[in-house]
C-alpha cells in the first residue's frame, strides 16, 4: 500500500522526522482516500511514494515490548536494531486497520481485550528505508505481560520499563528512536 508523495508534501513538507499529530486525522484520510498497491520492489527504491506502514507500541503500565531483529529477518537494513514498534507492508485487499491486525497477529501474540489508540503520523526522511515510507502510529495497552513473539527467527522480544529505554536509545532504529523521544518519553522534572 503506497500513497503519492506529492499528496502528503502539504502536510509533512519541512517536517524532517516527526510523530505528526495536528493533521494526522487530514494524512489518514488521504490514506483511506488514495492509497493504491505497487509491487513491494518498485516501492522500496521510490521516493514518489510512501508505504503506509502501521506501527504498534505494545505497553503494559510503564513497560513497553522491545523486539531484537535478527539476521534471517528480511530487511538487511534493520538487522540486530532494537525496535519499540511492530509493523509491516501491507498488502491488497487490506485497508490500514485490517493491515494493522494483519501484522501485529502474525508477528506477536498478545491477550484481548487490549486498547489501541492513535498516536500520531511518523514521518521521518533521515535514511534512504525512511523516505519511502510513513508510519500509522499505535499504543496498544495490552491487559498484562502475557506477550510473545510469533516470529522467532526473526526476533526476539523482552519486556523493558520505559524509564531504561533512554539508555537503549543507540541501538534503535530511526523510527523507534523518534516514537520513543515524541510518544514515550516522559521528560524527568
Amino acid at each position: 500500500m503506497v500513497v503519492n508523495t506529492a499528496d502528503l508534501a502539504p502536510h509533512i513538507r519541512g517536517r524532517g522526522f516527526d510523530v505528526i499529530r495536528e493533521n494526522s486525522e487530514a494524512i489518514l484520510e488521504l490514506i483511506a482516500s488514495r492509497h493504491f498497491f505497487i509491487p513491494r520492489v518498485q516501492a522500496e527504491v521510490s521516493p514518489q511514494y510512501r508505504q503506509v506502514i502501521p506501527y504498534v507500541v505494545i505497553t503494559n503500565g510503564d513497560d513497553v515490548f522491545t523486539l531484537r531483529r535478527t539476521k534471517k529477518q528480511n530487511e538487511a537494513r534493520l538487522h540486530d536494531k532494537i525496535s519499540i514498534g511492530i509493523g509491516g507492508h501491507i498488502n491488497p485487499g487490506h485497508d490500514l486497520m485490517a493491515g494493522l491486525l494483519q501484522e501485529l497477529g502474525e508477528e506477536v501474540a498478545v491477550e484481548e481485550p487490549y486498547a489501541l489508540d492513535f498516536a500520531g503520523i511518523l514521518n521521518d526522511e533521515s535514511t534512504e528505508v525512511s523516505r519511502v515510507h510513513l508510519g500509522a502510529v499505535y499504543v496498544l495497552r495490552a491487559p498484562n505481560a502475557n506477550v510473545t513473539v510469533r516470529e522467532t527467527e526473526k526476533m526476539t522480544g523482552s519486556w523493558v520499563a520505559r524509564p531504561t529505554l533512554a539508555a537503549m536509545r543507540e541501538a534503535m532504529e530511526s523510527w523507534s528512536q523518534i516514537v520513543y523521544e515524541q510518544v514515550l518519553h516522559e521528560p524527568s522534572s
